[in-house]
């Protein structure tokens, strides 16, 4: 797996959260967003084994943080999954993920994902809170 994929799926993500009818989330919505960040913890997962085996600490460093930013944001996923909470989404947040789907362009051609990915982790647990 590369990190094109995990920002593929970030951007997949955020898009469904836009899309959401009456800027609500739901409980199927939440529950789609679980199953995607437990892929891309997969994925960091995998890329931190890579670094390692590699011997490239610089990126190992930054696997690590983006996996446990990712485990973090999975909590507040599922806590909310257990409130079974209706989540707005208000108009500044629909304009960050307008610039986060921006940014994932962005990304995917200058070649810094991990760290937008650790970024991307933030503003979703934020939102989840």
């Amino acid at each position: 797996m590369t990190t094109n994929n995990i920002l593929d799926t970030f951007a997949e993500i955020i898009s469904q959260l836009k899309e959401v009818p009456g800027n609500q989330i739901d409980l199927e919505q939440l529950n789609k967003t679980e199953e995607k960040l437990q892929d891309i913890l997969f994925q960091l997962n995998f890329e931190l084994v890579n670094a390692q085996r590699q011997k490239n600490w610089e990126n190992v460093n930054k696997y690590k943080l983006a996996v446990s930013e990712c485990k973090l944001t999975l909590d507040r996923v599922r806590a909310a999954i257990i409130n079974v909470s209706i989540i707005g989404i208000d108009q500044k947040n629909l304009a960050q993920m307008q610039k986060i789907l921006e940014e994932i362009e962005t990304a995917r051609k200058t070649q810094v994902n991990i760290d937008l990915a650790i970024r991307l982790l933030g503003f979703l647990r934020k939102l989840f809170f």
